[in-house]
């Protein structure tokens, strides 16, 4: 019995951004658990998805791990019930690209637009190109897409090429699961999907880079990312354009803090940011949003906050 406690006490549960999966189920999670001792579980969903599972009391996670920060700052802007999370940390940035498959009819089409040879948009946006994204409704990529495509329209003064490319919103068409999106374009039942750089690159998959003005990537181009928007239709919060950055948080609904806090200490760690950095998250200036106090206080020292 006592045995079966410490075992119980000694589990980390992490939830974190879908897009994250090979990187946290490959390499963070051993790596954490191999060397803090304590015994990593994670689960990864739509960053929205996650947050609304965890507001709803169905997950009761340790770690909560987004893209961006909209998912967080709703726990914490909860006008219902008590906030769930207090704080958050930015901790690294990516930008968005159109991952594609090798087996598909278009690859060769594909990779002139990779070369530059050929605009991306006029490829994505042919009749029978199968194009795979996220519910932006779930998750931040989803709605990140959008955003991407409506800066498009401004970049290359073209107003159709979301049209073209997209449909509406939400198309059914093109909508899938975040956990499983990758392996349906890798089993070839689509030709390209929007992905992160970190993404295509953990998984080995070809991509076509975005120019920074529309890729979400470059914190020069801030202001252009904000001249774009999406409404969440489930509490009709706006979001602007901006830099991509990935957050994490301790939640309230922590069972193990202590392991909590070695996860959140060990992510931020120059062993975690080489790690993230490897397979294609950028680190940042690690910054914060939230009440600074309840920050617990081994976290703000390793990161001089």
């Amino acid at each position: 019995m006592n045995g079966t406690t410490i075992a119980k006490e000694g589990k980390v549960f992490v939830m974190y951004a879908g897009s994250l999966v090979r990187i946290f189920e490959d390499v963070i999670g051993p790596a954490f658990q191999k060397e803090s001792g304590y015994k990593y579980l994670g689960e990864g969903k739509g960053s929205v998805q996650v947050s609304n599972l965890i507001k709803d009391g169905f997950r009761t996670p340790d770690i909560f791990v987004s893209a961006g920060d909209v998912p967080v700052v709703r726990l914490m802007n909860t006008t219902t019930s008590p906030p769930i999370v207090d704080w958050l940390l930015k901790f690294g940035s990516a930008e968005i690209v159109i991952a594609y498959s090798s087996t598909s009819p278009y690859f060769n089409e594909l990779e002139k637009s990779r070369n530059g040879e050929t605009p991306w948009y006029d490829i994505l946006s042919q009749e029978d190109f199968r194009f795979g994204r996220t519910d932006p409704e779930l998750d931040p990529k989803g709605y990140y897409g959008i955003l991407t495509a409506n800066l498009a329209n401004e970049y290359y003064n073209d107003p159709s090429i979301k049209e073209r490319i997209l449909g509406e919103d939400r198309n059914p068409k093109q909508i899938f699961p975040e956990e499983t999106l990758k392996t349906v374009l890798e089993t070839g039942q689509l030709d390209a999907i929007t992905a992160y750089k970190h993404e295509a690159i953990s998984r080995g998959l070809p991509y076509i880079t975005l120019p920074n003005e529309i890729n979400l990537g470059d914190p020069t181009y801030s202001d252009f990312y904000k001249t774009a928007n999406y409404t969440l239709k489930s509490d009709q919060k706006i979001i602007h354009g901006e830099p991509v950055e990935f957050s994490i948080t301790i939640p309230k609904t922590v069972k193990n803090e202590d392991g909590a806090i070695s996860f959140v200490n060990f992510l931020l760690s120059v062993n975690g940011s080489q790690l993230l950095e490897s397979h294609g998250l950028n680190p940042t200036n690690i910054t914060y949003e939230g009440d600074v106090d309840n920050i617990p206080q081994s976290i703000k020292e390793a990161t001089k906050i």
